[in-house]
């Protein structure tokens, strides 16, 4: 991935260090102290010194990929991130922090933490996967549009970084929580009402795997023996259907109605069963698996809150 804007910033050190330095100058032009001046020129030597193991340090670094994961609030919104180093040298405490609409008008870069804490080192010619995460305060559509990388290696005085751009959508789906019962499910085929089914317990055979079906009845002994990978279908089940319908739950505030129907979603992919979303005039037809949770939680994410994006 491109990168862009590499600079160089004195650190948060400097304020305390900064002060001090002054006074230890005055000290030593005043008394003629040739100690003092001897600190004050050793200090300044290695203020010199660091700008260039700075720049060194992140100079050849390169971001191969990145990735960032949707979540619900209250959990961990996690970044994926691929990096490369060719250089001859291993880059030393790596940091990380992403450019924010909730640090205003300066835009100064939020931090990201790190699985484990500290900073990261990368050997010489090695490449690292690794993920960094924020919290995930407020429900929405977010835009991540640069990733800022950064390491104040080897003294801590200097701040050498360089931005990524990124510009990945991802979503902060509503908690979910509640404590009503879901709607009733109907049998298959009513009028009006979207179809859905649950497998019986009668083995029917096997049928090849397609991506977002669900792992639970995919056949990893056939799949163990070199065999392509299959999911087993059952039959004598009574097909069932489930409405979700966001207008017939008015009663409960907005945030309250969201995060119920998500806790349903998620229920209804664990037990299985297809089911349609209708929030307002939007109707998200009937489907099951990942890719329909993926949609109606992402609808869910969105709701009462325009169309513009937020910037993460």
């Amino acid at each position: 991935m491109k990168r862009e804007l590499f600079f160089l910033r004195p650190t948060l050190l400097w304020v305390l260090l900064g002060p001090i330095l002054g006074c230890m100058w005055l000290a030593a032009v005043n008394y003629s102290n040739n100690l003092v001046y001897a600190v004050l020129y050793l200090v300044g030597s290695l203020c010199f010194v660091s700008l260039f193991h700075s720049w060194r340090n992140l100079s050849t670094l390169q971001v191969e990929h990145i990735r960032i994961n949707s979540a619900f609030v209250g959990e961990e919104v996690r970044v994926e991130i691929h990096l490369l180093n060719p250089d001859k040298h291993p880059v030393q405490g790596l940091f990380f922090a992403r450019v924010g609409e909730e640090t205003g008008l300066s835009r100064w870069p939020i931090p990201l933490a790190k699985q484990g804490g500290g900073s990261l080192r990368i050997a010489a010619g090695d490449s690292c996967r690794l993920e960094v995460f924020f919290p995930a305060e407020r429900r929405g559509i977010y835009r991540l549009e640069s990733l800022l990388v950064r390491s104040s290696y080897p003294f801590g005085l200097v701040w050498a970084a360089f931005r990524v751009p990124v510009d990945v959508v991802y979503f902060i789906y509503p908690q979910p929580k509640g404590s009503l019962a879901w709607p009733e499910l109907r049998p298959s085929g009513d009028e009006g009402v979207p179809v859905s089914s649950r497998p019986g317990d009668d083995f029917a055979g096997v049928r090849a795997y397609t991506p977002g079906q669900s792992l639970r009845h995919v056949d990893w002994k056939a799949y163990a023996r070199g065999r392509p990978l299959s999911v087993k279908y059952f039959t004598g089940g009574e097909g069932r259907q489930l409405w979700l319908d966001a207008s017939q739950m008015l009663r409960l505030p907005l945030e309250d109605r969201l995060s119920q129907l998500a806790l349903w979603i998620v229920n209804a992919e664990k037990e299985e069963i297809s089911y349609a979303l209708r929030l307002g005039r939007s109707v998200l037809p009937l489907g099951i698996g990942p890719a329909q949770s993926r949609r109606a939680l992402e609808a869910l994410a969105v709701a009462g809150l325009g169309t513009e994006e937020k910037q993460g």
